[in-house]
């Protein structure tokens, strides 16, 4: 097993962001997290890449505890994740952000540089390299989001909300760029409401409501689940 997360929990002055939750990933696995807002989504993913420490439970990668370890240290072991709000260092160039990304493990300037270059191709972004971060579209910045993960040579890439916000052709070419990752042998947990692209993605899907795991099965069986559709898929949903 690749990940592991047992009995983890978080609470925040006396909320309870998340409670005893435990899922798997297996190497080379897509897993979908969903649930409504404020279901502890970003906050477990806030917890598997360090910058959050749980009040209980541990998260194993690769059968090593890595609970509460710092978010530096995680990357380098090989994990790394984008945000639900874009981070772009606007002032930078899209080829200087994704070099950023390399630096946490190249320090030599004209390697981080080629391995960026490479990203950048892979991403189909090469053509915009030049071009300050600032001047991207919101659909350009969730790539190069995207793009400056890769450029850490992760293991595992947490993937939150990356089509929030994107039109019909953007969320296609973010499914397609999903599974060419996942070609590469990049195990992905990703956070998504656009359940169609969720849905179609994904081996397995995790579902949170209220900081706890209420179901987990094959995209097909949540679908189905009649407690999934009243807590978060709706009716409409079920129906379609």
């Amino acid at each position: 097993m690749l990940l592991e997360v047992k009995g983890l929990s978080k609470n925040f002055a006396g909320l309870r962001a998340v409670h005893s939750v435990d899922f798997t990933v297996q190497k080379g696995e897509i897993l979908g997290l969903i649930g409504p807002n404020g279901a502890g989504k970003t906050t477990i993913f806030n917890m598997i890449s360090g910058s959050l420490k749980p009040n209980e439970g541990r998260i194993l990668f690769k059968e090593r505890d890595i609970t509460g370890l710092s978010p530096p240290r995680i990357c380098l072991l090989g994990i790394t994740r984008t945000f639900q709000i874009v981070k772009p260092l606007p002032r930078l160039t899209v080829l200087e952000n994704v070099m950023v990304g390399v630096f946490s493990k190249v320090k030599d300037a004209r390697k981080a540089r080629g391995r960026a270059l490479e990203v950048l191709e892979f991403t189909e972004q090469l053509p915009k390299k030049d071009l300050v971060a600032s001047s991207l579209t919101l659909g350009e910045w969730k790539k190069l989001e995207v793009s400056r993960a890769l450029a850490t040579s992760p293991e595992i890439l947490l993937l939150d909300e990356c089509m929030a916000g994107l039109n019909t052709k953007e969320i296609s070419d973010a499914i397609h760029l999903i599974g060419k990752i996942r070609e590469r042998g990049v195990t992905i947990i990703v956070i998504e409401h656009v359940m169609k692209a969720i849905m179609s993605i994904s081996d397995r899907i995790v579902v949170l409501n209220h900081g706890e795991k209420i179901m987990e099965g094959t995209p097909e069986q949540v679908a189905n689940d009649p407690e999934v559709i009243k807590a978060y898929l709706g009716e409409d949903y079920a129906k379609r």
